[in-house]
């Protein structure tokens, strides 16, 4: 069954290769994945963890960008929500801004993002910026004023804001300013597993009531602190925990796999049977193991996250 993976840090893989030397990094290191796994649209993010410069950053999403032309002929890079019968579909996304520091213009970055292709976007990755603030920040911090003013802009751009690793205070103030639908690209229930990175039920049902969705991350520590249940079918549970209280229409996947990854990240982080896109369609399986219907599983793994993406890019 096709599916659409809401993140993978292929931005990040990207630059790093290219400043190694490497090229064709997307047909030589990840395409064959997407194929095996049968990956038919994927989120490709640029990820800072907000120790970059401005400069660092616009080499990332260029490079991405860069990549993803080179390969028009399997590529479709999605710019207004249009979807491909025949090629891989791909929207770019950034997540983390805290490569902006004092005296970097934050309004005019969300346009050149804009311009480069990028469609989804965080203020912050676990780190406290100036914009925002992450799950290991100051947690009576949220929006700054500016995060609020860039949140807006990013409606204006019809740029679709990812919460995943937003603090709760963040969270909420985000509730708060934007007028769009929001997304958590990448997180689980902490109901199944509690650790800050996954959403409260409360957390749930605000995406929900923007219009949002919360895609299932594969993330190992996400899904469980019991070695033994760190799986495919565990964190099948957490999309039936998440189905019962908000129903399926509002989940999606965003495994994020990091198989392509430096150390502390690696292939070690993700779940026993989830290691990397080759493996997707464990999920699928897991899914169907833990009571979802055939025509749930497919919204889940395809049709809520394009439909989605086509109303909120057009």
């Amino acid at each position: 069954m096709k599916i659409f993976d809401m993140h993978a840090d292929i931005g990040m893989d990207v630059a790093d290769k290219r400043k190694s030397g490497e090229k064709d990094i997307l047909k030589r290191f990840h395409l064959p994945k997407f194929e095996k796994g049968e990956i038919a649209g994927i989120n490709m993010a640029c990820f800072f963890d907000g120790n970059e410069s401005i400069e660092d950053a616009i080499f990332m999403m260029e490079s991405l960008r860069e990549e993803i032309d080179q390969n028009s002929d399997r590529i479709h890079l999605s710019l207004d929500g249009s979807m491909s019968e025949s090629k891989l579909n791909v929207i770019m996304s950034v997540e983390g801004m805290g490569f902006l520091k004092e005296g970097d213009d934050a309004l005019a970055m969300v346009d050149f993002m804009y311009n480069i292709g990028i469609r989804c976007a965080s203020l912050s990755w676990n780190d406290q910026n100036m914009l925002s603030t992450g799950v290991l920040g100051d947690p009576r911090r949220g929006l700054t004023p500016l995060g609020k003013e860039v949140i807006q802009r990013l409606n204006e751009k019809k740029i679709i804001v990812d919460v995943s690793h937003a603090n709760e205070k963040a969270f909420y103030d985000i509730c708060s300013v934007s007028k769009s639908p929001i997304i958590a690209t990448h997180s689980n229930t902490r109901e199944k597993q509690n650790v800050e990175r996954n959403l409260t039920n409360q957390q749930i049902k605000s995406i929900v009531h923007s219009g949002g969705l919360i895609g299932l991350v594969a993330v190992k520590k996400f899904i469980s602190s019991n070695p033994n249940r760190q799986s495919a079918l565990e964190l099948a549970q957490h999309a039936r925990a998440m189905k019962e209280l908000v129903g399926a229409d509002h989940l999606c996947i965003g495994f994020d796999y990091m198989d392509f990854l430096k150390e502390p990240f690696g292939p070690h982080s993700m779940a026993v049977d989830l290691q990397d896109a080759s493996m997707s369609q464990n999920l699928i399986q897991a899914l169907s193991t833990v009571g979802f219907t055939k025509e749930e599983v497919r919204k889940i793994a395809y049709q809520n996250i394009t439909d989605f993406i086509q109303k909120q890019l057009q």
